[in-house]
């Protein structure tokens, strides 16, 4: 009997042992579902992000002169084939109780002695010019709100900054008057310089851009406007150049609180900075003032042929296009500081800036 109860012990607790070991096996858990596919998911966000803005994209077509103008520029035949017509596109910026506020560019719509603007829903109306500025190549148009476009709203606002090159973007547009159209590419460089005006800080694109798709917008896979697509290089391929956003908005406020733009003067000139002045002063970046016109604001407040500008604002200066752009973007009245070496001396001198005068 002593010898029993041992072994049933023995057997009872390899038994129990087995147990827990079958117990203890990890269990699989099945997925069905597959996991999601990138390209679609980029595809779709891509899809949503037009559109979201789709209805915000219009057509302008301008009226001026004389001249006869070729069928695919004409919105249909009540236009007289006489006039000469001019191609574009636009988005809706902002919008009051009475009007909704669209920007283009400042070439689509010069002399323009008619301007008819055209919804994604077909439906057309006169616009008029609030303000343009040729040297930024912004104007702000209005048209009134009618019960066909109530409901259109303005484009939702991006920040440029965080735009890096290979970002992917979207542009839309009307080439060639055969109505909205969008391509897609990525972003090929930031702050690119043409030499064409002051406001040099393109964002330079792949995306296909065609004549009639000036003024469209340029915008991001969350469908938030980053530029306004503003020029291309008809003899290269893939090259095509938006105005930053915030320049945009900048512009089109002043166009619609004054009916024109407001801009600082300095009033010096300067070259790029010497290589022995740079090896003297062991310099980096900076430029050298080779002229103060009298009476202006740079005169005034002390600074003189041969000093070396470093920045402006806090802003560093390499180039004079740098410093070209950087006094475009002040204010009347505004007082900036300027840092400066003379004599192998920092200065840090306050200016007040004053508004430029164009010569007509």
């Amino acid at each position: 009997m002593h010898r029993f109860v041992p072994f049933v012990l023995v057997f009872v607790f390899i038994i129990t042992a087995c147990e827990n070991k079958e117990s203890e096996k990890p269990k699989i858990i099945k997925i069905s579902q597959k996991a999601p596919d990138p390209v679609k998911a980029l595809q779709n966000k891509m899809a949503s992000a037009v559109n979201k803005i789709k209805p915000s994209v219009v057509t302008i077509l301008s009226k001026s002169g004389s001249g006869k103008t070729p069928i695919i520029f004409r919105f249909s035949d009540e236009i007289p084939p006489i006039e000469n017509e001019s191609l574009g596109s636009g988005f809706v910026l902002k919008k009051d109780d009475k009007y909704l506020y669209i920007v283009t560019n400042s070439h689509v719509i010069e002399k323009a002695k008619l301007i008819t603007v055209r919804f994604s829903n077909n439906y057309k109306t006169e616009a008029k010019i609030v303000g343009k500025d040729a040297k930024s190549d912004i104007a702000l148009l209005k048209v009134e709100i009618s019960k066909e476009i109530s409901g259109i709203n303005p484009v939702k606002i991006g920040d440029p900054k965080r735009l890096k090159i290979g970002y992917f973007v979207i542009s839309g547009g009307s080439p060639y008057n055969l109505g909205l159209s969008f391509t897609m590419g990525i972003v090929s460089a930031l702050n690119r310089n043409l030499g064409i005006s002051a406001y040099e800080n393109y964002i330079q694109t792949d995306a296909a851009v065609n004549p009639g798709d000036s003024g469209g917008p340029l915008f991001n896979v969350d469908g938030e406007v980053v530029g306004m697509n503003t020029a291309i290089i008809q003899t290269g391929q893939g090259l095509s150049f938006a105005l930053p956003i915030n320049t945009v908005v900048e512009i089109a406020d002043q166009l619609l609180k004054y009916g024109k733009v407001k801009r600082g003067w300095l009033g010096i000139l300067v070259q790029e900075l010497p290589a022995v002045i740079k090896k003297k002063y062991n310099l980096e970046y900076g430029v050298q003032v080779i002229k103060v016109f009298k009476g202006s604001p740079a005169y005034t407040a002390g600074i003189r042929s041969g000093d070396v500008v470093l920045s402006i604002k806090g802003k560093k200066i390499s180039t004079p296009s740098e410093l070209k752009y950087i006094v475009s973007r002040l204010k009347p009245e505004e007082k900036v500081v300027v840092e400066l070496i003379r004599k192998g001396k920092k200065h840090k001198i306050e200016v007040k800036i004053k508004e430029v005068v164009d010569k007509k």
